[in-house]
């Protein structure tokens, strides 16, 4: 599927090749996961409606693209015109990531540290 927007955590490749426990890059990617999926129904829900097909087209698009990267967003054509120029609604998607950013940061500092146990 064809999106929009990209949203991508940098870092991740350096932190997961220090990890030699593969089950806390499990628990990492299970959190990762949780987080792009809250995001998605968080973008559904802030998205502006006309029809709704903007707003519907989040949530389904939740995918892997490889161990603790996932990715969601809109594959409709003017998706990234709403997000940049909607009057009332505009930067839907960025809030909702800029609002998950530092829970899913706690989230994954706190599986980090139950390694060290």
């Amino acid at each position: 599927m064809s999106r929009s927007f990209n949203v991508s955590v940098s870092g991740l490749s350096d932190v997961l090749k220090s990890l030699d426990a593969t089950p806390i890059v499990g628990e990492i990617d299970k959190a990762t996961e949780y987080y792009a999926r809250k995001m998605a129904n968080e973008t559904a829900i802030a998205a502006p409606r006309k029809t709704g097909a903007l707003a519907n087209s989040f949530p389904p698009s939740v995918e892997k693209q490889a161990d603790c990267a996932w990715s969601y967003g809109s594959d409709l054509p003017y998706a990234t015109r709403q997000e940049y120029e909607h009057e009332s609604k505009k930067g839907f998607v960025r809030k909702t990531v800029w609002n998950n950013r530092d829970p899913y940061r706690n989230t994954i500092k706190k599986k980090l540290g139950e390694i060290g146990r």
